[in-house]
């Protein structure tokens, strides 16, 4: 019986533990130094994943966001990486910000 009470004890306590809440793509420093200017749209969405927004406006410009909540730091943030494809749909640019 104390068996069971413990492992309901550690199972409410785990639970009560905050995780930060991502929102977007999840993007690392890791990550951020994989793509270089020349890689080619498929080894950028493989590596990140699909954008977090299209431009209508600009067919060859797509956006990596990602915005993170952690309550328990009491601190938000925001941060991404636009990328601009040439003609060929290469990375033509990268822009970083938040990081």
């Amino acid at each position: 019986m104390r068996f069971i009470y413990g492992i309901l004890a550690l199972l409410c306590v785990v639970s009560c533990v905050q995780r930060p809440i991502h929102q977007g793509n999840e993007i690392t420093k890791d990550k951020v130094w994989l793509i270089q200017k020349g890689d080619s749209q498929f080894q950028v969405e493989t590596e990140w994943g699909s954008p977090a927004l299209i431009d209508p406006l600009h067919a060859n410009r797509v956006e990596y966001v990602e915005q993170v909540k952690d309550k328990e730091k009491n601190k938000a943030y925001v941060r991404g990486i636009i990328v601009e494809y040439d003609k060929r749909l290469r990375v033509k640019s990268l822009q970083r910000f938040g990081f």
